[in-house]
Protein backbone atom coordinates (compact mmCIF):
# COMPACT_ATOMS: atom_id res chain seq x y z
CA UNK A 1 0.00 0.00 0.00
CA UNK A 2 2.77 2.29 0.80
CA UNK A 3 5.12 3.32 -1.76
CA UNK A 4 8.91 3.74 -1.24
CA UNK A 5 10.01 7.29 -2.05
CA UNK A 6 13.09 8.82 -2.03
CA UNK A 7 15.83 9.78 1.04
CA UNK A 8 15.80 13.11 1.73
CA UNK A 9 19.84 14.81 1.22
CA UNK A 10 20.46 16.07 4.76
CA UNK A 11 20.68 20.04 5.08
CA UNK A 12 23.90 19.76 6.99
CA UNK A 13 25.85 18.01 3.75
CA UNK A 14 23.59 20.76 1.22
CA UNK A 15 25.14 23.35 3.37
CA UNK A 16 28.80 22.35 3.48
CA UNK A 17 28.92 22.00 -0.13
CA UNK A 18 27.34 25.57 -0.43
CA UNK A 19 30.75 26.90 1.57
CA UNK A 20 33.17 24.55 -0.25
CA UNK A 21 32.00 26.64 -3.61
CA UNK A 22 32.68 29.95 -2.21
CA UNK A 23 35.76 28.76 -0.87
CA UNK A 24 36.71 27.83 -4.19
CA UNK A 25 34.96 31.19 -6.32
CA UNK A 26 36.51 33.40 -3.65
CA UNK A 27 39.15 34.59 -5.57
CA UNK A 28 36.47 35.57 -8.48
CA UNK A 29 34.81 37.35 -6.10
CA UNK A 30 37.84 40.24 -5.62
CA UNK A 31 37.96 40.72 -9.41
CA UNK A 32 36.78 43.91 -10.43
CA UNK A 33 34.93 44.33 -13.50
CA UNK A 34 36.88 45.31 -16.42
CA UNK A 35 37.42 49.10 -17.99
CA UNK A 36 36.74 50.44 -21.14
CA UNK A 37 41.03 50.34 -21.71
CA UNK A 38 41.64 46.94 -20.50
CA UNK A 39 39.25 45.77 -23.23
CA UNK A 40 40.85 48.01 -26.14
CA UNK A 41 43.65 46.59 -25.33
CA UNK A 42 42.53 42.95 -25.48
CA UNK A 43 40.91 43.92 -28.75
CA UNK A 44 43.77 46.54 -30.23
CA UNK A 45 45.09 43.45 -32.29
CA UNK A 46 41.52 43.67 -34.54
CA UNK A 47 42.03 47.58 -34.85
CA UNK A 48 45.66 47.44 -35.93
CA UNK A 49 46.74 49.61 -39.41
CA UNK A 50 47.67 47.22 -42.12
CA UNK A 51 50.27 47.79 -45.20
CA UNK A 52 48.68 47.94 -48.51
CA UNK A 53 50.71 48.91 -51.50
CA UNK A 54 49.58 48.99 -55.41
CA UNK A 55 51.59 46.48 -57.38
CA UNK A 56 53.01 47.89 -60.60
CA UNK A 57 52.32 44.66 -62.84
CA UNK A 58 48.92 44.63 -62.06
CA UNK A 59 47.74 47.59 -60.65
CA UNK A 60 46.08 45.69 -57.45
CA UNK A 61 46.60 46.27 -54.01
CA UNK A 62 48.51 43.83 -52.45
CA UNK A 63 48.99 42.92 -49.00
CA UNK A 64 51.96 43.02 -46.51
CA UNK A 65 51.35 43.13 -43.14
CA UNK A 66 50.55 45.15 -39.91
CA UNK A 67 52.19 48.33 -39.16
CA UNK A 68 53.92 48.60 -36.25
CA UNK A 69 52.53 50.49 -33.34
CA UNK A 70 55.09 52.53 -31.12
CA UNK A 71 53.83 52.03 -27.87
CA UNK A 72 52.98 55.19 -26.09
CA UNK A 73 54.28 56.24 -22.69
CA UNK A 74 52.55 58.38 -20.51
CA UNK A 75 54.92 60.73 -18.36
CA UNK A 76 54.17 59.87 -14.23
CA UNK A 77 51.72 62.74 -12.91
CA UNK A 78 52.40 63.19 -8.73
CA UNK A 79 49.86 64.42 -6.95
CA UNK A 80 51.24 66.52 -3.75
CA UNK A 81 48.96 67.56 -1.62
CA UNK A 82 50.40 70.48 0.80
CA UNK A 83 48.60 71.62 4.03
CA UNK A 84 47.72 74.51 4.60
CA UNK A 85 49.94 77.16 7.16
CA UNK A 86 48.59 76.35 10.64
CA UNK A 87 47.66 80.18 11.59
CA UNK A 88 47.88 81.16 15.48
CA UNK A 89 44.19 82.17 17.34
CA UNK A 90 44.19 85.74 17.82
CA UNK A 91 43.20 86.69 21.39
CA UNK A 92 40.71 88.60 22.53
CA UNK A 93 42.44 90.58 24.85
CA UNK A 94 45.49 91.22 23.87
CA UNK A 95 45.26 94.18 20.95
CA UNK A 96 47.40 93.79 18.18
CA UNK A 97 50.67 95.97 18.14
CA UNK A 98 51.31 97.47 15.12
CA UNK A 99 55.35 98.67 14.04
CA UNK A 100 55.94 101.90 11.60
CA UNK A 101 58.61 101.64 9.12
CA UNK A 102 61.04 105.07 10.24
CA UNK A 103 60.27 107.70 7.18
CA UNK A 104 64.08 108.58 6.08
CA UNK A 105 64.16 111.64 5.00
CA UNK A 106 66.49 112.47 2.47
CA UNK A 107 67.59 116.47 1.00
CA UNK A 108 66.19 117.14 -2.36
CA UNK A 109 68.79 117.41 -4.27
CA UNK A 110 69.06 120.86 -6.34
CA UNK A 111 67.89 121.20 -9.93
CA UNK A 112 70.67 121.89 -12.34
CA UNK A 113 70.27 124.58 -14.62
CA UNK A 114 69.56 123.27 -18.29
CA UNK A 115 72.58 123.43 -20.08
CA UNK A 116 72.96 126.90 -22.66
CA UNK A 117 72.58 124.81 -26.05
CA UNK A 118 75.05 126.86 -27.70
CA UNK A 119 77.66 125.95 -24.69
CA UNK A 120 77.93 122.15 -26.05
CA UNK A 121 80.46 120.47 -27.62
CA UNK A 122 79.92 120.83 -31.50
CA UNK A 123 77.23 123.78 -31.65
CA UNK A 124 79.01 126.58 -30.36
CA UNK A 125 80.48 127.29 -34.36
CA UNK A 126 78.58 130.40 -35.88
CA UNK A 127 78.49 131.70 -39.17
CA UNK A 128 77.98 135.51 -39.15
CA UNK A 129 77.46 137.66 -42.56
CA UNK A 130 78.29 141.29 -42.88
CA UNK A 131 80.03 144.56 -44.33
CA UNK A 132 83.58 144.80 -43.32
CA UNK A 133 83.04 147.69 -40.76
CA UNK A 134 80.25 145.47 -38.71
CA UNK A 135 83.05 142.31 -39.39
CA UNK A 136 85.43 144.61 -37.58
CA UNK A 137 83.29 145.58 -35.19
CA UNK A 138 81.70 142.61 -33.85
CA UNK A 139 85.01 140.82 -33.88
CA UNK A 140 86.26 143.38 -31.68
CA UNK A 141 83.24 143.02 -29.12
CA UNK A 142 83.39 139.22 -29.14
CA UNK A 143 87.20 138.05 -29.71
CA UNK A 144 86.66 135.04 -28.81
CA UNK A 145 83.81 133.59 -30.46
CA UNK A 146 84.05 130.50 -32.79
CA UNK A 147 82.94 131.71 -35.80
CA UNK A 148 82.90 131.53 -39.33
CA UNK A 149 82.66 135.34 -41.17
CA UNK A 150 81.55 135.82 -44.46
CA UNK A 151 82.81 139.81 -44.88
CA UNK A 152 81.85 141.64 -48.23
CA UNK A 153 83.62 144.82 -49.49
CA UNK A 154 85.60 146.47 -52.11
CA UNK A 155 88.96 145.17 -53.30
CA UNK A 156 91.29 148.45 -52.03
CA UNK A 157 94.26 146.85 -53.03
CA UNK A 158 96.86 143.19 -53.49
CA UNK A 159 99.63 142.71 -51.99
CA UNK A 160 101.95 139.78 -53.10
CA UNK A 161 104.41 138.05 -50.39
CA UNK A 162 106.18 134.87 -49.76
CA UNK A 163 105.85 131.53 -50.34
CA UNK A 164 102.18 132.14 -52.58
CA UNK A 165 100.82 134.31 -49.41
CA UNK A 166 98.73 137.32 -50.61
CA UNK A 167 97.20 139.71 -49.00
CA UNK A 168 93.86 141.48 -49.90
CA UNK A 169 92.86 144.96 -48.69
CA UNK A 170 89.44 145.38 -48.21
CA UNK A 171 87.25 148.33 -47.17
CA UNK A 172 83.83 149.28 -47.52
CA UNK A 173 83.97 153.45 -45.83
CA UNK A 174 86.01 152.76 -42.49
CA UNK A 175 88.30 150.65 -41.59
CA UNK A 176 90.50 148.22 -43.53
CA UNK A 177 90.25 144.23 -43.19
CA UNK A 178 93.27 142.41 -44.05
CA UNK A 179 92.42 139.12 -46.08
CA UNK A 180 95.15 136.28 -45.89
CA UNK A 181 95.31 134.37 -49.00
CA UNK A 182 97.42 131.61 -50.10
CA UNK A 183 97.08 131.25 -53.90
CA UNK A 184 99.17 128.29 -55.39
CA UNK A 185 96.69 128.40 -59.05
CA UNK A 186 97.00 131.84 -59.64
CA UNK A 187 93.24 132.42 -59.29
CA UNK A 188 93.79 135.96 -57.64
CA UNK A 189 94.40 136.80 -61.42
CA UNK A 190 90.52 136.94 -61.93
CA UNK A 191 89.83 139.78 -59.37
CA UNK A 192 90.83 143.11 -60.42
CA UNK A 193 91.38 146.68 -58.09
CA UNK A 194 87.80 148.08 -57.24
CA UNK A 195 85.46 145.35 -57.58
CA UNK A 196 83.48 143.84 -54.59
CA UNK A 197 84.73 140.75 -52.98
CA UNK A 198 83.29 137.77 -50.58
CA UNK A 199 85.66 136.41 -48.46
CA UNK A 200 85.40 133.58 -46.28
CA UNK A 201 87.48 132.66 -43.11
CA UNK A 202 88.37 133.21 -39.57
CA UNK A 203 90.24 136.34 -37.68
CA UNK A 204 93.44 135.76 -36.93
CA UNK A 205 94.36 139.26 -35.12
CA UNK A 206 92.20 142.07 -34.62
CA UNK A 207 91.89 143.22 -38.09
CA UNK A 208 93.55 139.87 -39.99
CA UNK A 209 90.73 137.13 -41.77
CA UNK A 210 92.64 133.84 -42.22
CA UNK A 211 90.64 133.69 -45.88
CA UNK A 212 89.69 130.12 -46.81
CA UNK A 213 87.71 131.20 -49.90
CA UNK A 214 86.75 134.30 -52.20
CA UNK A 215 84.88 135.13 -55.43
CA UNK A 216 83.91 138.44 -56.66
CA UNK A 217 79.84 139.07 -56.24
CA UNK A 218 77.33 141.98 -57.87
CA UNK A 219 77.46 144.87 -55.23
CA UNK A 220 73.38 145.67 -57.15
CA UNK A 221 72.56 141.96 -56.02
CA UNK A 222 73.35 142.86 -52.47
CA UNK A 223 73.53 146.40 -51.50
CA UNK A 224 69.52 145.70 -50.37
CA UNK A 225 70.00 142.58 -48.33
CA UNK A 226 73.15 143.71 -45.91
CA UNK A 227 70.82 145.61 -43.32
CA UNK A 228 68.64 142.98 -43.15
CA UNK A 229 71.31 140.41 -42.96
CA UNK A 230 73.64 142.38 -40.07
CA UNK A 231 70.59 142.49 -38.24
CA UNK A 232 69.95 138.68 -37.95
CA UNK A 233 73.74 138.88 -37.65
CA UNK A 234 73.33 141.26 -34.54
CA UNK A 235 70.50 139.11 -32.79
CA UNK A 236 72.70 135.59 -32.91
CA UNK A 237 75.55 137.75 -31.09
CA UNK A 238 72.89 138.94 -28.41
CA UNK A 239 71.30 135.01 -28.28
CA UNK A 240 75.03 133.69 -27.75
CA UNK A 241 75.81 136.09 -25.33
CA UNK A 242 72.68 135.78 -23.31
CA UNK A 243 73.28 132.07 -22.58
CA UNK A 244 76.60 132.15 -21.27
Amino acid sequence: MFTKGKPRTSSLNSQAKFKSQLESNSSLLNRSFPTAAELSRKNGSQLRQTKLTVCPKDKKLKYEGFVEEVPRIRAPHEFIYMPPPKLQPKSLCAAPKTTTAPIKMEPMAMAEPPAAPMSKRGRDLLSLVGRVDFCLTSHKMYPDLNAIWNVYGKLARIIEGKRCEHTLLVRCEGPILQGIYYDFEGDLKTLSIGCTVHLVGRFVGPNRLQTFRFNEVSILDWEQQFMRIENVSRYILMQNNAHK
